[in-house]
């Protein structure tokens, strides 16, 4: 039997070539990686100190002192703090009775666990106060918590006015005890200016209970661009279209079922800042010429139902 001697060879020369230049591709493609990588790092990750007065931070976190350290936008490991702290909404929705969104410009301190509702105690000859509309919310949550008056000052409608930037939303939830409202969960968006480096400092917030519960936040420097606000819109029942108000209120009379709102979250993955102000395209009879601006500034927007569970 004759034994076959096995054929070795080696590459060719164009095969060489062709193996040489993949791996000169790979290495090139690494390297600018690698460079983009560590010429972000330091401007993407590093922690910069805010001085946000001190009343702002007690009354946003509890905690004394004037500074806290957050991230500048864009930071995309804050975005997906945002991203969770946004299905945390969606949960707290799906089991509300009803929600209110309010403007305000001072800080919040109202996170009340029960609302009292006299209205539903037995034998009352009191007329029960309508909940129907973000205004008849703010107007009994002052008749019921008197100190709320000098927060929630000015009536709302569809937009909050531009000198009321900052918001609250309210989320109700069902109770046993028919004298009283169950607070569910107050969510708050606000925005600080911050002087040295100069820009907003954005923070959003739950409570329960009057206790904080889920946070975060994000520092956008300084620019031309103007923030992601109003936060909300509030949306009307087609059916309220039989009474002519005016344009400016007319134009949301859209819900076809049950109204709501459409709610904007700071988004830390990008600086809203930054974004040129573009020219207005939708016509003033339209509800997008309120908020056509925030689509380039947030891509956290949520619709919220008025009343979830209907």
């Amino acid at each position: 039997m004759i034994a076959q001697r096995s054929k070795t060879r080696g590459w060719t020369f164009v095969e060489m070539l062709v193996a040489v230049s993949i791996s000169a591709i790979f290495m090139g493609a690494a390297s600018l990686v690698l460079a983009s990588i560590t010429a972000n790092s330091k401007r993407l990750s590093t922690v910069l100190t805010l001085d946000i007065g001190g009343a702002n931070k007690l009354a946003f976190y509890g905690q004394g002192g004037s500074t806290v350290r957050a991230y500048a936008a864009p930071n995309f490991g804050r975005a997906a703090f945002a991203l969770e702290f946004r299905e945390l909404f969606r949960e707290d929705i799906e089991t509300a009775s009803f929600i209110h969104c309010l403007p305000r410009t001072l800080v919040n301190n109202v996170r009340p666990e029960f609302l009292r509702y006299e209205a539903g105690d037995a034998g009352s000859t009191v007329a029960r106060p309508r909940l129907d509309t973000p205004e008849n919310f703010r107007q009994f949550l002052v008749s019921t918590i008197p100190s709320s008056a000098t927060i929630y000052d000015t009536a709302i409608r569809n937009v909050p006015a531009a000198n009321r930037p900052n918001s609250t939303i309210f989320m109700i939830a069902p109770s046993e005890d028919p004298g009283y409202l169950r607070v569910k969960a107050v969510y708050e968006i606000d925005f600080v200016t911050v002087a040295a480096p100069a820009g907003t400092y954005a923070t959003v917030r739950r409570y329960k209970n009057g206790s904080l519960t889920h946070y975060y936040d994000v520092f956008y420097e300084t620019g031309a661009g103007s923030l992601p606000v109003p936060s909300f819109v509030a949306f009307e029942r087609t059916a309220r279209a039989a009474v002519a108000e005016g344009t400016p209120i007319d134009r949301f009379k859209v819900a076809d079922w049950i109204p709501f709102y459409l709610v904007w979250l700071p988004d830390p993955a990008v600086n809203p800042h930054k974004v040129a102000n573009a020219a207005a395209t939708a016509a003033a009879s339209s509800p997008l010429s309120a908020y056509e601006h925030l689509g380039r500034r947030s891509s956290l927007n949520i619709v919220v139902p008025m009343f979830p569970n209907l």
